[in-house]
């Protein structure tokens, strides 16, 4: 019997229609079950099981769907395989796919299909375990291809009615209406701030949901409010969630910060471009989503997923392998004060330039294809006949933001879905060169970071060309100053754009950027920090912005910079750290020497690591059940904040904290001072001195 094609008509679903095929307009159709497709996993015996977030809460459905595994055979004819595999319960059949990792050759892949997926893995292992088979395509999984048969996708509203289903909006639009989901947020706070620890007792418990907020001591209060909010996700931290007596599964999904990068909102947008189910998603690394999406482009393409097939690098001499051997282009620059700077950034230049130059594993020196053309300075050659798989796929997640940044929301939810995709776009270059990426090559990221460098060469030599001077540039921001410019900046990235292909925008511009110098004397490459002509600083990589800073070093520094941004001269500058900076952080420094400084406000956050060496936050921690640590020094050694506010902490420690924040500001006359006053107080002091706050 003939079989339905894998990649046919089922991933271009008309969202008019059910998986039928019935228009809606064709008969008339009593309301079901409607709500936003959250999760689906395999039955325990057959089809799907499918969670739908509705007005009344979670509902689950059991949806009649079929899996289907693929096997590619390694010494017997496909033939002879199928005729061993006779079954009610299967069906099986020989398919030709394009073998990696070229996709040049077709090879014969026989597919097993049915609604039993535990029968069918049950026989897929006895083959492999004969050696006559190799799995394949097993990413992302038969139960997520099998949403992608039913034209399903994850974060979308879909109807239920007699076992039917239907799709109630366009998966692919960026500009969809915002679910109605209603999210619970659950946070449980101690004397030094959120809990860290399980063996921590809660203060306080602050429940928000559906425009009502609770605090309490009760964690059964806050479970008995959860129940009558009925949420479909509830965001709460691990540690929060511990303070909870879940002694029965929750009728809702959880959401963690913690190993989120996105909000909820951003979770449904990267369901939505990678068709992975929540909890697929959720705590998923950007790796992750980025190879399902361009899972399914394969799958569309018929490219066989085989993890087994090696990728090997053309023979190259040793000056070509260290030419294309670089990153992208950054500069060491100069660090101190500068005034009147232009900020200038490419929008998504590496996924840019990938899709402009066709970028992809299979397009680099590909021995197969005729019509090429050769990457800058290192002699890779692009094929041009066909458009490639990671060029596509990144291509229109680059056009799916600016769709959505051009309708310019005010809904903060959807600007969310934004950076969702910002972070997608960001790793997508990284994840080409990743050694066990399914779609990546080495070459294919040389390839990249050679047109990079040639995208900011552009930039410099144009800026310097019409009269602007290159303070600092970093991969795809440039900034400069305008010393003799014969044309506007406007005009200036207008030109770059046209001559690289990507667009260069006005990222800020500062009435002052500060570049703080390191131990070697240079400029770091990602730490600098300035105040905005338009109003408000812009801060990167400084202790200010840092997770692991104390929270009044933290503080301290930011309240100097925002006194600082008042400056628009550098006479001002001086007189405002002066009359203003001076007397802060002599008052932070006083505060410390005093031992009054309040022990929440000298906490430390650490994320925990793998490496069992003695640190600091390694011995603040009684074992590994958490992710971060929180301690304070004291003259013991680390202070863990489950054991309650020490009663003394370590003031040489902490004034070597100010000083590196000090450090880190404007070098006028004023804060030098302080500076060097500092540094001979703590050279000073031999042995901490212990003190009781």
């Amino acid at each position: 019997m003939q079989r339905q094609d894998l990649v046919s008509t089922k991933y271009n679903i008309d969202p008019s229609k059910n998986p039928r095929g019935e228009a809606r307009g064709e008969r008339e159709v009593s309301p079901g079950l409607e709500g936003v497709l959250l999760d689906a996993y395999p039955s325990k015996d057959k089809g799907l099981e499918l969670a739908i977030a509705t007005e009344n809460g979670i509902e689950r459905i059991t949806y009649n769907a079929s899996y289907k595994i693929y096997l590619r055979p390694l010494r017997t004819e496909p033939r002879r395989i199928l005729r061993g595999l006779e079954a009610d319960d299967i069906d099986a059949w020989v398919e030709e796919w394009l073998l990696p990792p070229w996709y040049a050759a077709r090879g014969q892949i026989i597919v097993l299909e049915s609604s039993r997926l535990r029968l069918l893995t049950s026989i897929a292992s006895i083959l492999q375990d004969q050696g006559l088979v190799r799995q394949v395509n097993n990413y992302p999984g038969p139960h997520i291809r099998a949403l992608w048969s039913q034209g399903l996708t994850p974060g979308t509203r879909i109807e239920y009615y007699k076992g039917n289903l239907r799709l109630l909006e366009d998966p692919w639009d960026p500009l969809y209406p915002v679910p109605s989901l209603r999210i619970a947020r659950i946070r449980a706070y101690s004397w030094h701030g959120p809990v860290v620890a399980p063996w921590e007792e809660p203060r306080e418990i602050i429940a928000e949901c559906c425009g009502e907020r609770r605090i309490t001591r009760d964690p059964g209060e806050v479970l008995d409010l959860l129940r009558s909010w009925r949420p479909h996700l509830v965001d709460a931290r691990i540690p929060d969630r511990w303070s909870l007596p879940l002694d029965q599964g929750p009728g809702w999904y959880w959401y963690d910060p913690d190993k989120n990068l996105v909000s909820p909102w951003g979770l449904l947008e990267w369901m939505r471009v990678s068709s992975l189910p929540y909890r697929e998603a959720h705590g998923a690394p950007i790796g992750k989503i980025l190879t399902a999406a361009e899972a399914r482009e394969a799958y569309k393409r018929r490219y066989l997923i085989d993890p087994s097939t090696p990728r090997y690098e053309k023979p190259r001499l040793v000056k070509r392998l260290i030419d294309a051997d670089m990153a992208g282009a950054a500069r060491i620059p100069r660090p101190g004060l500068y005034w009147d700077i232009i900020q200038l950034d490419y929008s998504s230049l590496y996924p840019s330039l990938i899709s402009i130059h066709n970028i992809s594993a299979e397009t680099v020196n590909n021995p197969y294809c005729r019509n090429t053309r050769e990457a800058p300075f290192i002699g890779h050659r692009i094929c041009v006949e066909s458009r490639g798989l990671v060029s596509k796929v990144l291509g229109e997640l680059v056009q799916r933001r600016q769709m959505i940044k051009e309708a310019k929301p005010r809904d903060p939810r959807v600007k969310e879905r934004s950076e969702a995709l910002k972070w997608i776009l960001v790793s997508g270059f990284g994840y080409l060169g990743y050694r066990n990426s399914l779609f990546g090559s080495i070459s294919a990221y040389e390839t990249v970071t050679a047109y990079a460098r040639r995208a900011l060469a552009i930039a410099e030599e144009t800026a310097s060309r019409h009269g602007y001077k290159v303070i600092h540039a970093i991969v795809d921001s440039i900034f400069l100053e305008p010393r003799n410019p014969n044309i506007s900046i406007e005009e200036l990235a207008q030109e770059i754009t046209r001559r690289v292909g990507v667009k260069l925008r006005i990222e800020a511009r500062y009435k002052w950027l500060y570049i703080p110098s390191t131990m070697k004397g240079t400029g770091a490459v990602n730490k600098y920090y300035g105040s905005l002509l338009d109003g408000g600083i812009k801060l990167r990589g400084i202790m200010a912005i840092r997770g692991d800073t104390p929270p009044l070093i933290a503080r301290s520094q930011r309240a100097a910079i925002n006194l600082l941004a008042r400056a628009k001269t550098p006479v001002e500058l001086e007189e405002l750290a002066e009359n203003k900076v001076a007397p802060l952080l002599e008052k932070i420094q006083s505060l410390i020497e005093s031992g009054e400084a309040q022990p929440r406000l000298l906490v430390i956050k650490k994320k925990q690591r793998d490496s069992e060496r003695r640190t600091p936050w390694r011995r603040a921690s009684k074992d590994k059940l958490v992710d971060y640590v929180k301690y304070i020094v004291t003259l013991r050694g680390p202070w863990p904040v489950w054991q309650g506010p020490p009663v003394s902490y370590d003031k040489h420690y902490y004034l070597r904290l100010l000083y590196s924040m000090i450090q880190e500001l404007p070098s006028t006359t004023t804060i030098a001072r302080i500076r060097e006053n500092l540094a001979e107080k703590i050279m000073g002091q031999k042995r901490p001195i212990l003190s009781s706050p």
